[in-house]
């Protein structure tokens, strides 16, 4: 993949492949001048590391459509939730008028009861209303929107449980977006739309390459709403999180598992009721249309399975990887299955009678990998419960 292609898709890495905000959107805050108001007295004592400030009392922001975003008494704080390759550009998150926003924005960064989506956008109003000039507020904005911690709920054994961690990072990317703002002052909902529209992963490649660049950091397949939408669909919206705790880790695995279930079921209705025949239309009049169906889906499901394996080797938990060796043996023939699709999708032409012994050999390729889903598939319906 080209870098430049990297360097726009991580521009703002987490937008459209992630959820939409499930929340109440306070994007109506901006139809006037009014952002909202702070309510009390910012009283803080430094620690004795200098880093964190703890609240002597209570503190709220009470945004535009009446939200009160309150902060007890003994809450520390640290700024940790502004990406710091920023503050060289805007400040620090304690300096200025940046203070009283940040400490507001670092609570309900640690506390994730609303989305992060309207943890972010509060951050915007609460700097608005305190005075920050649009730039600046805009550039903090993008940064926390683009870079700052995220959290996903994702269901499991009926409990819901929170994922949370940081999209990837590069200067690059920083440099772009500071030069976006200054250059366009965009609006808060032309910042949000450009960074979901840039931030999806469009193809199983590219999110290989992400994960290999970056092997601290942890995929999350997430499904697409319908239960007939294409595997692609799935990769679009994988999320990536760097960061995240041994327990996120290993519910990140679960989740990962699970979406796995229904997607395998897929996978085996494909190969009984539409790629064995349409590999017999392809050897009776080879077009390369024919070709392009046989061949994107099993790259995509290729793709995901390495996922799973991966989020599932990342994890010191014992029942999930007592499941990897299931894994890797569905990997194995799907890595038998590329092996034999190369010569067909990078050589010559072959002859009719070359095709029907390569199908032949395929037939019982295929076999084999329904064996391994149907295995597979069921184990993990016993892990799931």
């Amino acid at each position: 993949m080209k870098r430049v292609t990297i360097l726009f898709l991580l521009f703002a890495l987490g937008g459209c492949g992630l959820s939409s905000p499930t929340g109440t959107s306070h994007e109506s805050a901006f139809v006037s001048d009014y952002y909202g108001s702070f309510k009390g007295d910012l009283i803080t004592r430094a620690l004795d590391d200098g880093r964190r400030l703890e609240l002597i009392q209570p503190y709220a922001f009470e945004d535009a459509v009446g939200k009160l975003w309150g902060v007890p008494a003994k809450t520390v704080v640290d700024g940790a939730s502004i990406p710091q390759a920023f503050w060289s550009i805007t400040g620090g998150p304690f300096s200025g008028q940046y203070r009283n926003a940040s400490v507001i924005h670092d609570y309900y960064c640690e506390e994730k009861t609303d989305t992060w989506e309207n943890v972010h956008l509060v951050f915007y109003n609460a700097m608005r209303a305190n005075g920050v000039d649009f730039i600046k507020a805009k550039l903090m904005y993008a940064a926390v929107y683009n870079f700052g911690p995220r959290w996903i709920g994702v269901w499991l054994e009926d409990k819901q449980k929170i994922l949370s961690g940081r999209p990837i990072l590069l200067d690059d990317v920083r440099t772009k977006l500071i030069k976006y703002i200054s250059e366009n002052d965009p609006s808060i909902s032309e910042i949000r739309e450009i960074s979901d529209r840039l931030s999806q992963i469009e193809s199983i490649e590219q999110l290989e390459n992400l994960l290999y660049e970056h092997a601290n950091c942890t995929p999350i397949l997430t499904h697409s709403g319908a239960d007939n939408a294409a595997v692609s669909e799935d990769v679009k919206r994988t999320i990536i999180l760097c960061g995240l705790s041994e327990t996120s880790k290993t519910y990140a695995a679960r989740t990962n598992l699970k979406m796995l279930v229904p997607k395998l079921s897929e996978i085996l209705r494909a190969q009984r009721y539409f790629l064995l025949p349409a590999i017999d239309q392809y050897v009776d009049s080879p077009t390369s249309e024919r070709w392009d169906e046989i061949t994107e889906w099993s790259r995509n499901v290729y793709g995901l399975v390495k996922v799973g394996i991966r989020s599932v080797l990342d994890v010191n938990d014992g029942e999930l990887q007592s499941i990897s060796p299931q894994l890797d043996d569905v990997f194995g023939v799907l890595t038998q299955r590329a092996v034999m699709l190369s010569p067909i999708l990078n050589g010559p032409p072959k002859s009719k009678e070359e095709m029907a012994s390569w199908v032949s050999n395929y037939r019982i390729l295929v076999s084999k990998l329904e064996s391994k889903l149907m295995a597979l598939e069921k184990r993990l319906v016993k892990l799931e419960h």
